[in-house]
């Protein structure tokens, strides 16, 4: 069973910086560092935990990019544990925190290898491909939150 939960101390918020650097910046070349960003201290973070063993799995990040528009960023799941379910619990934590901070739609840049996972959480495309870094491109994609 997975268990969602803020990171809530030092060492949470250590493991949490990095399975996101392992997972979305490593692979990449790039440095130490980059897997955060000006927002952190904004934002509200989530962590997807192995109840039996409290192993981290995933991570994700909201922020309130403006009024009503919640930008989620910096998800991602462990390869051994991708396409288990775990970013759809992930996300479900993010819609609701976003609908009780009065939100009413979700963006996020989606690598362009992510925008089908995306399209099938109910975001649609909504900017052009962009140069994100390296050979990444990136897209805008939003969703409306309902009820």
């Amino acid at each position: 069973m997975i268990l969602i939960k803020s990171p809530q101390n030092l060492e949470e918020y250590r493991q949490y910086y990095e399975l996101r650097y392992q997972v979305l910046r490593e692979p990449w070349g790039q440095v130490r560092g980059t897997e955060k960003d000006d927002y952190e201290p904004v934002s509200d973070h989530f962590m997807a935990l192995e109840q039996a063993t409290g192993k981290l799995v995933g991570v994700v990040k909201l922020f309130e990019k403006e009024p009503g528009l919640g930008w989620v960023s910096h998800m991602a799941v462990i390869s051994t544990h991708q396409r288990k379910g775990i970013g759809k619990l992930l996300m479900a934590k993010v819609e609701e925190r976003a609908r009780e901070r009065g939100m009413t739609r979700l963006g996020c840049f989606s690598r362009l290898t992510t925008t089908e996972y995306f399209k099938r959480m109910g975001f649609e495309i909504a900017g052009l491909p962009t140069r994100y870094f390296g050979n990444t491109q990136v897209v805008w994609m939003e969703k409306e939150l309902k009820g």
